[in-house]
């Protein structure tokens, strides 16, 4: 997979490819960060805890799912990025979704801590 790093102001900063131990002058906090969107999963879904997180277009979606990891019900929670969504990752409360344009939204769910 690549990584593609953005300043703030949305100008491209540069591209990681190959293994993260291949990464070199990168700061050790934007290598960490970069090494969990490139470990944390393909486009689809991901589990945290009771719930599923999923992405479809330019939504992402919230579910709680049953012990098997099965959605059940309607969705708890959406969130609408500024472009489609092609890779989602969470982990707690977090969720990182990379978009196809490059983007890379972090979004917080404090409902992903509910027992």
């Amino acid at each position: 997979g690549t990584v593609r790093l953005w300043t703030p102001d949305g100008q491209e900063k540069g591209t990681l490819t190959g293994t993260i131990a291949s990464w070199q002058d990168v700061d050790p906090k934007t290598k960490d960060l970069a090494a969990k969107v490139k470990e944390g999963g393909s486009a689809g879904s991901n589990r945290t805890g009771q719930y599923i997180v999923t992405a479809d277009g330019d939504m992402v979606y919230v579910y709680k799912a049953n012990a098997d990891g099965e959605k059940q019900g309607g969705a708890l929670a959406c969130f609408r990025s500024p472009a489609s969504v092609s890779t989602v990752s969470c982990k707690g409360t977090s969720v990182v979704a990379g978009c196809s344009d490059g983007q890379v939204l972090f979004l917080e769910a404090p409902l992903l801590t509910a027992g």
